[in-house]
């Protein structure tokens, strides 16, 4: 937690830091991945599953994770997916150890059922990704053949009944052009398990796909999931949050709120989506450091035009340049637990 504040009023104090003060640390555990979704990429366009993929053995992770922890007190780990890594389970069962406050780990959920003791005794939330409960088009969507969606939703199912789990379960959704009224079932879906709820566009390199601009769809869904937040509803974001999702709107990005990291250590400056390697964690344990040599081989960060319209991205810039909004935001939380918020369909 004293991470957490030092860094947070650290970037209050000044728009462009010199030393590297995350509010969260994302780790690629891998970039493989056996499934093939059609808008899966990297910021060049890339998608992960094409991307070389060395790993480290779990042992090697621990380490890089540990110097990840001195500077951040939150983590995500994700992929690619992250069950592909051969020791994902070391890694999970040993994690505690580094006292992180929190823990996301991010999944398509294949085989998620062997791990889930791990995973239990390790993270926060599990984020689970569901983009349409249309058999046919997840499945081709999927790339694994007939049945991909069923073993996916099984296996959600699994991780909710594990025993005495304390862990949070979120379905995370990619709105594409063509699943815009799929994903009202999918929220129903996540709704009626007590579920929470993330939507993000579709990018295309790190530019929201074009046919969602103005799309009449789009906005519709994001009207529905502000009203939704406002009375309460566990939806991953602040209202303004939601509300430059659905408008795709320009945002002062803060780059430097995120610490991302690649599967062997490289620090990506100032973030993943323009690919730069400050520099390598494992080979330089400073990490002020390497943001120096970031800045001295790619100059300061830069100022972006309309991009990016990720989770990380957008929601800590706006925590950063409109705080107020977290006020907010804490009443909302409040207000749902006051209520139970949680089962049912929409009516």
């Amino acid at each position: 937690m004293l991470n957490a504040v030092r860094n947070y009023l650290s970037h209050l104090a000044t728009r462009r830091p010199e030393t590297w003060r995350p509010l969260l640390a994302v780790y690629y555990l891998t970039y493989a991945c056996e499934f093939r979704c059609p808008f899966c990429s990297d910021g060049s366009g890339t998608p992960y599953h094409r991307l070389p993929s060395p790993i480290l053995d779990g042992p090697e992770v621990l380490a890089l994770l540990a110097r990840i922890r001195r500077a951040s007190d939150h983590l995500v780990l994700t992929g690619g997916e992250p069950l592909s890594h051969p020791d994902v389970d070391h890694v999970l069962e040993h994690l505690p150890a580094l006292r992180f406050d929190g823990v996301v780990f991010t999944t398509r959920g294949p085989g998620l059922s062997p791990h889930l003791p791990a995973v239990a005794r390790s993270i926060r939330k599990l984020v689970i990704s569901i983009d349409t409960l249309d058999e046919r088009k997840a499945d081709r969507w999927l790339g694994r053949g007939t049945g991909s969606l069923r073993r996916v939703l099984e296996e959600a199912d699994a991780a909710a009944r594990y025993p005495g789990r304390s862990y949070e379960i979120v379905v995370s959704s990619v709105a594409t052009p063509d699943n815009l009224t799929d994903l009202l079932g999918v929220y129903d879906y996540a709704r009626s398990r007590g579920f929470g709820f993330a939507l993000c566009p579709q990018l295309r390199g790190v530019k929201a796909h074009e046919e969602l601009h103005g799309n009449a769809d789009y906005r519709r869904l994001y009207d529905l999931l502000i009203a939704e937040k406002r009375r309460g509803a566990p939806i991953f974001g602040t209202v303004q949050y939601l509300e430059y999702m659905r408008d795709l709107r320009k945002f002062d990005c803060r780059p430097s709120a995120v610490l991302a990291v690649s599967p062997t250590g490289d620090v990506f400056y100032p973030c993943l989506e323009l690919g730069h390697v400050a520099g390598n964690l494992r080979q330089e344990p400073d990490l002020d450091r390497i943001r120096r040599m970031g800045q001295d081989k790619f100059g300061p960060e830069p100022s972006c035009d309309t991009r990016c319209h990720s989770a990380c991205a957008l929601s800590l810039s706006l925590a950063l340049n409109h705080p107020h909004t977290l006020l907010h935001e804490l009443a909302l939380r409040t207000k749902a637990a006051v209520a139970g918020f949680g089962g049912g369909p929409r009516s």
